[in-house]
């Protein structure tokens, strides 16, 4: 059984889909006001509830592109992996939300919270610590399977000799989303994960090219995906190498 239907467009274009949907994900909660609206809950927290199932869509249909749900073992570990990633979105979502209504802010209580400190210690492991790393865990168990799984490319259709706009096209998507998963790592504490795990992957995914040069990635075609995403996570390692020597350290952008 084959689930193409939903793939739609050409795998480059399916890429830039992806990573614009991608940051719409990650941004358009920051850019909202912090207003509350709803039993506590912000203009932010509603959105975050709705842009987890964008986020899902977006990985589904990048998949079902690369042929990534063909057997039942694939659809599996698919299905295993976005299931961590609504659950530990949801634990961040839901920590956000009571520490917005307890009056917690930047690692302490606000002005007139009369909450106990203990209650912040509990926010922030399932906050920063739990909901974060498990997000950000299945966001590199997806980046393993593209890299492993995902079919290759076996003729020019997807990034015609010679097209320079498909090529710079790809070249753009990847480092967008590099940037983005870097700034995730940072803003999530996640670091000591996300940059052993990007250099690991982008190796993993490069392998063919850092082995045996341009000839030997010609005779065993890579998936075009899979390039994508070892760019990408060599876009994110280099950033978070960049940003800690330039900042010593990793403060999240908040705290700045």
């Amino acid at each position: 059984m084959r689930l193409s239907g939903f793939a739609g467009t050409g795998p480059i274009k399916g890429i830039s889909v992806f990573v614009a949907g991608y940051a719409l994900v990650d941004l358009v909660p920051v850019l909202l006001p912090d207003t509350s609206v709803l039993q506590g809950l912000r203009v932010q927290d509603l959105a975050d509830v709705l842009l987890v199932f964008l986020l899902v869509a977006l990985y589904v249909r990048l998949g079902l592109q690369a042929d990534l749900w063909r057997s039942w073992s694939l659809r599996g570990l698919n299905a295993l992996a976005l299931v961590m990633m609504v659950q530990g979105h949801s634990i961040h979502l839901a920590a956000n939300a009571i520490a917005g209504d307890l009056g917690v802010e930047g690692g302490g209580l606000a002005d007139g919270g009369a909450h106990p400190g203990a209650s912040f210690g509990l926010i922030d492991f399932l906050d920063e610590h739990w909901g974060h790393t498990e997000l950000h865990l299945a966001f590199l168990i997806m980046a393993a399977l593209f890299i492993a799984r995902s079919r290759p490319v076996r003729d020019d259709s997807a990034v015609p000799r010679g097209s320079a706009g498909g090529r710079v096209e790809l070249l753009v998507a990847a480092f967008v989303y590099g940037v983005l998963l870097a700034g995730d790592a940072v803003e999530g504490q996640t670091v000591p994960l996300m940059l052993p795990a990007g250099i690991a992957l982008c190796v993993w995914g490069l392998w063919p090219y850092l082995s045996g040069g341009s000839r030997s990635a010609e005779r065993a075609p890579v998936s075009l995906h899979r390039r994508f995403f070892a760019v990408s996570l060599a876009v994110a390692a280099a950033s978070l190498l960049v940003y800690g020597l330039v900042m010593r350290g990793y403060p999240q952008f908040s705290a700045l």
